[in-house]
């Protein structure tokens, strides 16, 4: 643009090639091209003929994603990865990439104007029922949600395991817990942890084989509606990005439940994405609307998680960045 500020008009059109970036970054993870290419670089040619994909296509989704850093090109035609590329692999975050572009997460965004008059949630008016009830019938949809959550939760999981102090703890129960991949990394990092993986008991059963082969008797998986009780005894509850699943009045609840269950001298932890107090257009606004798409649930700021932690009876010790998107609350029972 010749050193000239972006108009307005060049700002929209940015904004509005999102969708093409997102859509070629997401496709190109699902199809596992970034673990390809950690042998080294490959023609357009030969990775479509592998993938069994049309190499006319294959190509500006190559380029696109070139573009953004992800990929190199070390000769015409041929493609490498960068150092930055890693992050696509299957063992980082290229599953929750591939799930972005996926139809149960990208579907219910084309129904949002529907939404907004409407009052209701794009998701359940795009497949006619819940997230949670899509995947409980879906198993296809519940594997590629579950591989997502996964690789997110590996990289919480390691800085949580530098953030908190768990040697003064006995046991753990992670609340809303799903596959289980923060309890298992939380265990794996911290021997001397006994473990309770808490979820809906379809839930809990699929968790339950991978834990107790890693972690044996360490390790129990409980079904149970944690808006009625929680698994009484343990030292130290995880709850990661649960409460931005539910209104107030269900968070409350909640936390109210986890109160009475929490042990003498335990730990509460909180996982969840905060809202700046003003309207940047960062990651904590975009999960905002994530999470009002796909279940009807909401970010909050800090003075709002607070108020719900001292009206469940609670009280926050600490509070502290995570990961890019992520905080640690650290609470405890009020006067213990």
């Amino acid at each position: 643009m010749n050193g000239e500020q972006p108009t307005a008009a060049d700002r929209l059109l940015h904004i509005l090639g999102g969708k093409c970036r997102v859509q070629a970054v997401s496709t190109v993870a699902a199809l596992g091209i970034a673990d390809l290419l950690v042998a080294g670089p490959r023609t357009a040619a030969s990775l479509a003929a592998e993938l069994g994909c049309v190499e006319a296509v294959l190509t500006p989704l190559l380029r696109m994603v070139a573009g953004l850093g992800f990929f190199d090109s070390p000769q015409p035609g041929s493609y490498a990865l960068t150092e930055a590329g890693h992050v696509l692999r299957k063992d980082q975050l290229g599953p929750l990439a591939a799930f972005m572009g996926a139809p149960d997460q990208w579907d219910p965004w084309a129904r949002l104007r529907e939404a907004a008059k409407g009052g209701d949630v794009a998701f359940v008016r795009t497949f006619g029922e819940g997230l949670y009830e899509h995947l409980a019938r879906d198993d296809v949809a519940a594997a590629r949600y579950d591989a997502a959550i996964d690789s997110f939760t590996r990289h919480e999981a390691a800085a949580l395991s530098q953030a908190f102090d768990f040697a003064p703890f006995e046991s753990v129960v992670d609340i809303g817990g799903g596959h289980g991949s923060l309890l298992l990394e939380v265990l794996r990092r911290w021997p001397h942890l006994r473990g309770v993986l808490f979820d809906l008991p379809h839930v809990a059963a699929r968790a339950e084989p991978r834990l107790r082969s890693e972690l044996g008797e360490r390790v129990r998986c409980e079904g149970g509606d944690f808006l009625r009780a929680i698994p009484g005894g343990a030292s130290v509850q995880l709850l990661k990005h649960v409460l931005h699943n539910w209104d107030d009045q269900h968070a409350l609840e909640l936390l109210r439940r986890c109160r009475e269950a929490l042990s003498p001298g335990g730990r509460l932890l909180v996982i969840e994405t905060i809202l700046a107090p003003d309207n940047r257009a960062d990651l904590a606004s975009m999960l905002d609307l994530e999470m009002m798409v796909l279940l009807g649930g909401r970010e909050r700021r800090k003075p709002e998680l607070r108020r719900l932690l001292t009206a469940a009876g609670l009280e926050l010790e600490a509070m502290e960045p995570l990961v890019s998107g992520s905080w640690l609350l650290v609470a405890r029972v009020k006067g213990g």
